[in-house]
């Protein structure tokens, strides 16, 4: 078994896509491999075997010390074994994310999605040997797992690095413990409730892991627990460039439209005060028009922040910002400018994010050019300008005398990104409307129809118990999740107010979890995701700017009036549980079979799998897909995506031997006839045959869901 806290190390991905993260299949090194690696480091002293080890795989040890004690024997001379190797030092720990549900299918894409970004992982687990099963499937391309700091990292570059603490259980907040949030700077829960084949042998949820007690309570409690764990951040700005001395203003020097001729004039010089400084002249139009000053040239890597900050007071005209990188700070044509404002009286803060310096060529923009490289900055600049961009007048200007204070100097800023990522659902809101209102009910989606074991209802408790916690948040509700990745790429889009439906795979999910974890602009937002259904939205890769504009086009949950949405709904009561007869027709819905025959939504775990379900994973959008049980053993691999006909009547023909002579095997015994007309449903091709299993499987979904759900909570 694995120890508590075990670490996996994962090599960087040369020229992957941030959007969508290849699953990869780790080389994990067994028990007894590590185990006799252990044993030779320390030689034949136990000191650097950990107590699990000497436990669990005594005998490889064991077996190992005698391999060392006989290979002495056979030196001649009598020469000692050589000393033991000291173990490297334990990988760092620090600036982690926490994942919840990390063994569930939506929360190892995660995991990997992060661990290829190159963040350090902490995953916490029910099951270590779950995990190591899930994870060492699903994981990096090559690592080692750790037993305690004695065992040494087997590659030493790049990647992420993966820390496993098993015994972690949400739905008990005494397993939330101080060490669990040990260098953990975020936290991403990924969590649904466990729904599968009980011991009974009727479907229901496992180990009492229901939406209440996991999607609710538990949810609950991480939240709290993050809450009391980790440090809230907040915004931060620092001196970049000081303007306060005589001295920090000779950086400085004049750029006005003398240069080609113009008449206008200005200078930089310190506050008298002290405080900063003062930026005065006389634009003149005729001639030029532009008055302008920058700094001599020096280095800035300001990668660690998000933006300039300038705490300014004006006169009510609008102003540029210029920032030369290596790129061009030998082309004196091009620079990246963005605009501030100041207002007619008094101090104004601004904060200008690295995203709105535009590159200008001979003050036309650029189209496509690549966005500010905040590490390689080369030089600053001041412009007051008749113009704005691509010839277009400036707004807010006026010829003759001017006057810029600006107090203390160039800053940069850096803003809280989210601490706390929730994995949610869409419908929770609009099932939170809807309340008791049974009419209404009936006409809104299938998924809030049905709305199996009050899972709305209990995402949607989770959800407030995570805006409440007092911290940078960010929740995003899913649309119908797909099982499988559909070839090519997809735009996705972003939509507030539980308004729209649609679909999303858990790769894309993920890579927005991890996108919106650096993100500032995905802080105090609860969102709905998607992809784009227009048509040319396809088999295109969502950039790192396309990720930043779908953020940065929702509003933050306390201003949702200002775009016409209303605040949150209060939270309602469970609805009654759907009767068999209304079940069968909300079943019967063509969304639902095209739903179902499209790969979307969670699953049902099999006999095997259930007896040893020791894990949280997530039922996405509720409802439970049928997958091949027992008759997987008919085929390659039970799924319907047989490679020829023959293998998918094989499986059909299985499963209705398993029915006890339904089928084909009953119309013989009951006449030729009869056999006859059931030989016409045997598919004839390929596609026949896919299609009869989807159908079978949409037929079946109903049989697949607990008959009473207030039951089984």
């Amino acid at each position: 078994m694995l120890a508590s806290s075990a670490l996996l190390r994962a090599q960087p991905v040369a020229g992957r896509p941030t959007r969508r993260p290849a699953l990869r299949r780790a080389a994990l090194v067994t028990k007894s491999s590590l185990l006799t690696e252990l044993a030779v480091q320390g030689a034949i002293s136990f000191d650097n075997a950990p107590p699990e080890a000497l436990l669990a795989g005594g005998a490889a040890v064991l077996l190992a010390l005698a391999g060392i004690g006989y290979a002495a024997t056979q030196q001649q001379g009598g020469a000692q074994a050589a000393p033991a190797k000291a173990p490297e030092p334990e990988l760092p720990r620090e600036d982690a994310v926490l994942v919840f549900g990390a063994t569930g299918r939506m929360g190892r894409t995660v995991v990997n999605s992060l661990l290829e970004q190159g963040r350090t992982v902490v995953a916490a687990v029910r099951s270590a040997d779950r995990a190591r099963d899930v994870l060492g499937k699903a994981g990096p391309t090559t690592g080692t797992v750790a037993l305690g700091a004695g065992a040494r990292k087997m590659d030493a570059a790049g990647g992420g690095i993966l820390f496993i603490e098993s015994g972690v259980d949400i739905t008990n907040p005494e397993t939330l413990t101080p060490e669990l949030f040990k260098g953990v700077t975020q936290v991403v829960t990924a969590v649904g409730a466990v729904f599968g084949k009980t011991a009974e042998g009727t479907m229901g949820y496992l180990d009492d892991m229901t939406p209440e007690r996991v999607d609710a309570g538990g949810v609950a409690n991480v939240a709290a627990a993050a809450a009391k764990h980790l440090k809230r951040q907040q915004r931060t700005v620092e001196d970049v460039l000081p303007m306060r001395t005589a001295a920090d203003i000779e950086k400085w020097q004049r750029l006005d439209d003398v240069i080609m001729g113009g008449q206008s004039s200005s200078g930089l010089a310190a506050a008298e005060d002290g405080s900063g400084a003062v930026w005065t002249g006389d634009l003149i139009v005729e001639g030029g028009g532009f008055c302008g000053a920058r700094t001599l040239a020096a280095e800035y890597d300001l990668s660690a922040f998000d933006g300039i900050s300038l705490r300014i007071k004006g006169d009510g005209q609008t102003f540029k910002l210029n920032i030369k990188t290596d790129a061009q700070f030998e082309v004196p044509e091009d620079t990246y400018q963005a605009t501030f404002e100041t207002e007619p009286e008094g101090w104004t803060n601004v904060f200008i994010p690295w995203h709105e310096f535009v590159l200008v060529k001979r003050a036309r923009s650029v189209p496509g050019a690549p966005a500010l490289d905040p590490a390689r900055i080369r030089q600053f600049g001041l412009v007051l300008s008749r113009f704005e961009f691509n010839g277009f007048a400036n707004p807010a200007y006026r010829p003759g005398p001017f006057e810029l204070r600006i107090e203390g100097g160039i800053r940069a800023y850096r803003d809280p990104r989210p601490q706390l990522i929730m994995v949610s659902s869409a419908g929770v809101e609009r099932n939170a409307k809807i309340g008791l209102d049974e009419e209404a009910r009936k006409k809104d989606i299938p998924i809030v129809q049905l709305n199996p074991g009050a899972v709305l209802n209990h995402k949607y408790s989770g959800e407030n118990a995570v805006r409440a916690a007092g911290l940078p948040y960010c929740v995003l509700r899913p649309t119908g999740l797909t099982n499988e990745s559909e070839p090519g790429e997809f735009l996705l889009e972003a939509s507030q107010g539980d308004r729209i439906t649609g679909r999303i795979s858990r790769e894309e999910l993920a890579s927005l979890a991890v996108a919106a974890l650096g993100l500032p602009s995905a802080a105090q937002k609860t969102m709905e995701l998607r992809r784009q259904e227009a048509t040319d939205a396809a088999d295109k890769a969502m950039t790192d700017l396309d990720n930043l504009r779908l953020f940065l086009g929702l509003v933050q949950d306390k201003h949702r009036q200002r775009v016409g949405l209303e605040p949150f709904p209060a939270p309602a009561p469970v609805p009654p549980p759907v009767t068999d007869e209304r079940k069968k027709e909300i079943l019967a819905d063509v969304r639902v079979i095209k739903s179902v025959q499209a790969g979307r939504g969670g699953r049902v775990r099999d006999e095997k799998e259930s007896a040893q379900a020791k894990s949280i994973t997530v039922t996405s959008d509720g409802r439970e897909k049928v997958a091949a049980v027992a008759e997987q053993a008919a085929s390659s691999n039970g799924t319907v995506g047989h490679d020829n006909v023959a293998e998918a009547r094989a499986w059909i023909a299985a499963w209705r031997a398993k029915q006890g002579g339904s089928g084909a095997a009953a119309a013989a015994a009951a006449g030729e006839g009869a056999a006859d007309e059931a030989a016409e449903d045997v598919p004839a091709n390929v596609t026949q045959a896919r299609e009869w299993i989807r159908s079978w499987r949409a037929a079946q979904l109903e049989k697949r869901l607990p008959a009473d759900v207030s039951k089984q909570q």
